[in-house]
């Protein structure tokens, strides 16, 4: 049974007291019915023809005991009803508090997580402006001694080739660091150049799957939690790929485009239709699927649901065993600036 959409839900259903009042008036109404029925045709006067030959049962006594039971199972409905509202209204306090207590445990989590990009941006950044400047300075005296030793001290130069060596190895896993730290060119070029970058290396990993990166809109002006969660859920699909379907065939796509708003919404006037920023995720690949039933080990989709819905956004996973998987993230580009400031910023957990 469908409903108009551009009424509000609570036009829609009657409050639960208006059924009370319609069903006493139906039993009213019945019982005026039954009253004038018996005056019309003499019901009682008919009874006591068809039941005066078991007047040894005292069958017309019988109306003052039904009466009784009528009354006594009123009696009775009415004592289940209200044991029915006070368990209701006890469940609804407890669905309130769970839900108190959901928003409390999903804020302290989206603060330690927000704390925690907090500290991995510091940490890319120290790393290098400190490390990674050492680094090359240690390099580039390690080159110094060696051409001054080549030539004179074999031994000195063997051992400023392997200083050189051993710096620049440093400085390319420092680099990675960073790069799992803070997504590269994410700040610098935006999210679509960071998607190609971060595309591209899984590609060079995984030369056996290919890969198809599709986006659609501007991405300029979104909130740096908006930004990061849609790289990591980019980055944490990719991550699936590789441990599962590592000779898959994976299409990214993301859009940015306007829809209309949800009727209803508190925001809108009711019935008007504003066109609102959604930004749509979708990966799917063609590897081997899994039951979606089965729990797993791992908390990375669980991460990514938690990431979208602390945006407001919305979370759908599809898969069969030897059927692929696919995800699709849909999530408004104008998130509520609360919800924007305490959305998961974590990189994904492997």
């Amino acid at each position: 049974m469908s409903s108009d959409p551009s009424t509000p839900s609570s036009l829609q259903r009657p409050p639960p007291h208006s059924t009370v009042w319609r069903d006493l008036a139906w039993v009213l109404g019945l019982t005026v019915l039954a009253a004038v029925l018996g005056a019309l045709f003499n019901v009682n006067e008919l009874a006591y023809r068809w039941t005066r030959g078991f007047e040894r049962f005292q069958l017309d006594e019988l109306p003052e005991t039904l009466c009784v039971l009528a009354t006594g199972l009123a009696w009775f409905a009415w004592r289940r009803y209200r044991e029915t509202q006070r368990e209701l209204s006890r469940r609804r306090a407890l669905e309130e508090q769970a839900e108190q207590l959901l928003a409390d445990n999903r804020r302290l989590a989206n603060q330690a997580l927000q704390a925690q990009e907090h500290e991995r941006r510091y940490l890319a950044r120290e790393l290098h402006d400190e490390l990674g400047q050492y680094l090359n300075a240690i390099a580039l005296d390690a080159a110094r001694i060696r051409d001054l030793a080549s030539g004179r001290e074999p031994e000195v130069h063997r051992v400023t080739l392997g200083l050189i060596q051993s710096a620049n190895h440093v400085y390319r896993q420092i680099g990675g660091m960073i790069r799992r730290l803070r997504p590269i060119g994410l700040d610098e070029f935006g999210l679509p150049s960071a998607l190609e970058h971060c595309v591209d290396g899984w590609r060079e990993r995984l030369p056996e799957a290919s890969f198809s990166l599709t986006v659609e809109g501007d991405f300029a002006g979104l909130s740096d939690a908006l930004t990061i969660t849609l790289y990591r859920l980019v980055q944490e699909g990719l991550t699936n790929v590789s441990k599962f379907a590592r000779s898959a065939r994976v299409e990214v796509f993301m859009v940015r485009a306007p829809r209309e708003a949800p009727p209803g919404q508190p925001e809108q006037p009711v019935g008007s239709r504003q066109p609102i920023d959604e930004i749509v995720v979708t990966m799917a690949d063609d590897g081997p699927g899994f039951d979606l039933s089965r729990p797993r080990s791992g908390l990375g989709l669980i991460g990514m649901r938690e990431r979208v819905e602390a945006l407001g956004g919305e979370f759908h996973m599809a898969s069969e065993p030897g059927n692929g998987f696919l995800f699709c993230a849909r999530i408004p580009a104008n998130a509520p600036a609360n919800a924007a400031s305490q959305a998961g910023l974590a990189e994904p957990v492997n």
